[in-house]
């Protein structure tokens, strides 16, 4: 008698998903390239070539309804909110910030960069033990981007911003909708956001916000892009605070990544300890094996054919960026972490009209927090229950990993 193996279940709100989604995204490849969820009413695709289409697919695959897959998309969107507006207003905001994010801009960083890091590695380098997550992946990111967004990097109102900034993010699990925390969060962001562009009106700086609110629209005859009076619900806002949410979560996530991948393979590390060259292959491959951003909505406006199913307009498709980073058709042995694979592309970052703007400053932030750190740490090892952020279901991000290690200089 044969026994027919029970149909996979993708549940991305799941708890027991979220812990470990490998199985799962291996078998929609296998099974189900094209899921359908009657539960959740979505279409997900998980396969590198129908990911990497879709999302150079802008007619096609609309971002208006949000790329969020819980109620983010319709709670906390709003105008300005970038990742989820078309063409051709996307391109339009895109311009005002694209010029702060270009690679020539974000390299005159660096020594900013690896100041913040000395300093943070500095705080713990003598104690033998830190929480890598906590102590370093975390607080790099917040001051590093809240510098270059022109947020403050002290003071009660920068201990406010980060709460905030956690509390955008607070979910339970099984459940898709934003809790009171989140909705508290998101109007004090949003109307601190209001108050500090004003400002910057009156005095700007050399900054993001400045930029932001001096602004005009290309192809709009030079219009203002901030109105004379800024609200929560204005566009400038919007751009602001997607800004905001996007500058640093993603950067914690791919650190923590790397670190903790780099201590479960000690040979790799070895290797990068011995040949500093190689960071830039660690960094991405951390950020192909474990994707920040694993998952990202769109909406259909036609009828797609894809692998003898029908994906009809106008429905959810949610794009799986962690398992197309798995993809055995893309990678050999997508499952393992190596730091010495052949570098191909990777879905992390996404590319085209919604590609990543912030991909170079995360992509440095990494490779100085490895350079900094690797000699420091030597041969740590995770020292305790790792845990993960409780973050929206679109993100898998580390809260704590725990490490321990001699101190550099001192006897094992």
């Amino acid at each position: 008698m044969t026994t027919l193996s029970p149909p996979v279940v993708y549940d991305p709100y799941s708890a027991v998903f979220k812990t470990d989604p490998w199985l799962v995204y291996r078998q929609l490849r296998d099974t189900a390239p094209v899921y359908v969820s009657e539960r959740w009413g979505f279409y997900a695709l998980s396969r590198f070539d129908d990911v990497r289409a879709a999302v150079r697919d802008h007619e096609t695959y609309l971002s208006f309804e949000g790329i969020d897959i819980d109620d983010t998309a319709k709670d906390m969107s709003a105008p300005g909110f970038l990742p989820d507006i078309d063409n051709p207003r996307h391109d339009q905001l895109r311009r005002i910030v694209q010029r702060t994010f270009l690679p020539r801009a974000i390299g005159k960083l660096e020594d900013d960069v690896r100041r913040v890091v000395t300093g943070l590695v500095d705080r713990f380098a003598d104690k033998g033990e830190a929480d890598i997550a906590q102590d370093l992946s975390w607080p790099i990111p917040y001051a590093v981007f809240f510098d270059v967004l022109g947020l403050p990097t002290t003071g009660s109102h920068r201990e406010d911003l980060v709460r905030w900034s956690h509390g955008l993010k607070d979910r339970e699990h099984d459940d898709p909708r934003l809790t009171p925390v989140a909705w508290d969060a998101l109007h004090c962001t949003k109307d601190y956001l209001a108050e500090i562009l004003m400002a910057r009106r009156r005095n700007p700086r050399e900054d993001l916000l400045s930029t932001l609110v001096t602004a005009a629209v290309e192809d709009h005859d030079g219009v203002p892009f901030a109105p004379p009076v800024i609200d929560r619900d204005s566009e400038i806002v919007g751009l602001a605070f997607v800004l905001f949410m996007a500058g640093v979560e993603s950067t914690s996530a791919l650190l923590s990544t790397a670190f903790r991948e780099l201590a479960l393979n000690p040979d790799q590390r070895a290797a990068l300890l011995a040949d500093p060259s190689q960071i830039s292959a660690a960094v991405e491959e951390a950020l192909r094996f474990d994707a920040p951003l694993q998952v990202a909505g769109r909406t259909t406006t036609r009828d797609v054919e894809l692998h003898g199913v029908t994906i009809p307009a106008e429905q959810r498709v949610f794009l799986i960026y962690g398992s197309a980073n798995r993809d055995e058709r893309q990678y050999e042995d997508p499952d393992r972490f190596d730091i010495s694979r052949r570098q191909k592309r990777h879905m992390s970052f996404s590319e085209g009209l919604h590609g990543c703007l912030g991909a170079p400053l995360a992509r440095l932030e990494a490779r100085v927090a490895l350079e900094v750190a690797l000699p420091r740490l030597g041969d740590y090892v995770i020292s305790g229950p790792m845990q993960q952020y409780r973050s929206t279901p679109n993100m898998r991000v580390l809260d704590h990993l725990p490490i321990s290690f001699t101190p550099a200089g001192r006897n094992s």
